[in-house]
């Protein structure tokens, strides 16, 4: 230990200044030069707890000398890597060019405004499991930085923490890769996320799917009440006519398959009649899969004929589903469904309740109704884009029973014998 002495140099009066925890030893040296003796300051005494921490790091420096690297040199080195906060600036950056606008935004938000301000002072090495486990904790129970702390979480935001465990751990993996940490001591590994409920996935029945063609055709007329009288409350409101975009949009997810963003961002130049597909070079798992391309069915193709020929076509620019603003795509469906969906209750009068069914819905529609006409689980993934064939596997239930089909293709024609 050293401590500081101070004199004053007008009395004479000699003072005790502050104790720091220091460490002797031989520097490494190369061969045939002389070893010179040198000196690490380990930290100030400020108490008991000070010493076990000075003592902890005189262990790791001797491991580096055990290794033939000056301690002294090598701190000097960390110095120069990256704090969190500088390393996510340059992360994100890589990451807007590789991630599409619909998951770099959350990514980013989930970094600069949840880690950043917590760990982002901590180079990367020095950031722990215990640092990050207390964070996720804390996000948890719906923390957000800027609280206060008497103030009390509205909720709990257990989904929001898994999601920013998930960010954070691709960055320090990316990190490792980068060497600014060492390999396998990704500090998100090792915290437990929490449980997520998946929502139950809803599949149409031929009559659900039949009332929704009937609202998509009628849509275009709910602003008359006389052929429409359904769509008009008792005080002498309608239901908003939606824009033909919006229709064809609805009616491309119920023809292809496809996710949401994938229709709305549709382009032109992806459409290639020649080959009869659209291909879809960035979508959610082109980074596993590649290039996705859905087939142009005619249903498909007949929708695409018919927007192409819509006299507001070159306003809209690249995009296939123009948005309100012209060049621009549409960005918001949610609003459109839910008008066809109140519709269809209004129109059957109750008999008829979709309230339930989610955009994302008509995805699993396209899917289960192609596992029931027998189309293979492969098949059916290959056409959703899936990357894992263990994805498809949750449409495993809705496959035909070859047995019970065999079975039905010969009572069949024992009956058109009989009669």
């Amino acid at each position: 230990m050293r401590i500081t002495i101070h004199r004053n140099p007008k009395t004479g009066e000699v003072k005790q200044g502050n104790k720091i925890f220091c460490m002797k030893y031989l520097a490494p040296a190369a061969e045939g030069k002389k070893r010179k003796q040198s000196w690490l300051r380990l930290g100030a005494y400020s108490g008991p707890e000070s010493l076990k921490h000075a003592r902890e790091k005189a262990e790791a420096a001797r491991k580096k000398l055990e290794d033939f690297l000056d301690p002294k040199v090598e701190a000097k080195k960390h110095l120069l890597i990256p704090t969190l906060a500088e390393y996510t600036i340059t992360f994100l950056e890589a990451q807007k060019v590789r991630l599409r606008t619909g998951s770099y935004k959350p990514a980013k938000a989930m970094l600069e405004g949840l880690v950043v301000p917590v760990l982002g002072d901590l180079r990367l090495p020095d950031v722990q499991t215990s640092h990050v486990s207390q964070l996720f904790r804390d996000v948890s129970r719906g923390w957000r930085p800027g609280m206060k702390p008497s103030e009390k979480p509205a909720k709990a935001t257990p989904i929001r923490a898994n999601r920013m465990l998930a960010n954070l751990r691709k960055l320090f993996s990316q990190a490792e890769k980068d060497g600014l940490r060492p390999q396998g001591t990704n500090p998100c590994v090792l915290v437990e996320k929490n449980p997520e409920s998946k929502g139950q996935e809803r599949f149409l029945s031929m009559v659900e799917i039949a009332w929704i063609g009937k609202m998509l055709k009628e849509s275009l007329l709910w602003g008359d009440r006389d052929a429409c009288p359904y769509a008009w409350n008792a005080k002498g409101k309608g239901l908003e006519v939606p824009s033909v975009y919006a229709l064809a949009a609805i009616r491309l997810l119920m023809f292809t398959g496809a996710r949401l963003n994938e229709v709305l961002q549709m382009q032109w130049s992806q459409v290639d009649k020649a080959r009869g597909v659209i291909r879809i070079e960035r979508h959610k798992t082109s980074g596993k899969s590649g290039p996705k391309e859905l087939p142009l069915n005619s249903a498909t193709l007949a929708i695409l004929e018919a927007l192409d020929k819509l006299p507001t076509r070159k306003l809209g620019g690249p995009w296939v589903i123009q948005g309100h603003k012209h060049g621009e795509h549409l960005v918001n469906l949610q609003k459109t469904w839910d008008r066809i969906r109140r519709a269809v209750g209004l129109a059957s009068r109750g008999g008829v309740n979709i309230k339930d069914v989610r955009l994302h819905d008509l995805r699993h529609t396209f899917a289960s109704i192609g596992v029931g006409a027998g189309i293979s689980l492969h098949q059916v993934g290959d056409l959703l884009g899936h990357a894992q064939a263990s994805t498809t596997h949750r449409y495993a239930h809705l496959d035909v029973d070859p047995r019970l089909q065999a079975s039905e293709t010969i009572s069949t024609l024992t009956a058109e014998a009989l009669g």
